[in-house]
């Protein structure tokens, strides 16, 4: 049991370290595109406990987690990883498939604004849909590989995802985050930040070249 409770701490840990950096990484092209002194993206729920809209989100991009799911199918080029304390060793590294919500969460006076900054952000993913050691030095380390992909629902999948999240749809795309690479490397240089925007973004312009 008290592996199994650190393998669950160790998940979480790493999850949240995967998703900090896509918001990082997703911030400095907003703000570098947009000039915004602020981050737009935030890592956090719409709502708070009480169902009531989170003022940390109020006319940002709120990236938040809708579900994991372990990824079974073989990847290429990926090795076995060290074990986990209190596991044999030669296990294979833990892939893992987070879907994660990107909504903007704007009012409704500058609605068009929320928009153009989660079009914004679907052309980032675009252009940039792996992340490894390679192009991003500040993976953290045992994680050997984030890619994202949007996940298409239907209309009916919607509208129960938005009835079970207890809220009202705002725009949002659905992504799902493939193979996230747990090895036993990976909790060692973890020190996710917790970083509390300041109130809520005036409309912003595009940042002159």
């Amino acid at each position: 049991m008290p592996c199994l409770q650190a393998l669950k701490r160790w998940v979480n840990l790493v999850i949240d370290a995967a998703l900090s950096l896509t918001v990082s990484k997703l911030n400095g092209h907003l703000s570098g595109r947009f000039g915004a002194p602020e981050d737009i993206a935030v890592l956090a729920p719409l709502t708070d406990p009480d169902g009531k809209v989170s003022e940390l989100t109020r006319n940002r991009l709120a990236l938040f987690i809708t579900n994991i799911s372990e990824d079974s199918v073989p990847r290429r080029g990926q090795g076995r990883g060290a074990p986990l304390a209190g596991f044999t060793a030669g296990e294979d590294p833990l892939h893992l498939d987070v879907y994660a919500m990107l909504a903007a969460s704007y009012d409704a006076n500058i609605y068009g604004e929320g928009l153009k900054m989660l079009s914004a952000a679907l052309m980032y993913f675009q252009s940039y849909p792996m992340m490894t050691p390679q192009n991003t030095p500040n993976m953290p380390k045992g994680m050997q590989q984030l890619s994202f992909e949007i996940s298409n629902l239907r209309v009916e999948e919607m509208g129960q995802m938005w009835g079970n999240l207890g809220g009202r749809y705002v725009p949002s795309v659905m992504f799902k985050i493939r193979t996230v690479t747990l090895t036993s490397g990976a909790i060692t240089s973890l020190k996710p930040a917790i970083r509390k925007p300041r109130r809520s973004l005036f409309p912003l312009r595009e940042a002159q070249s």
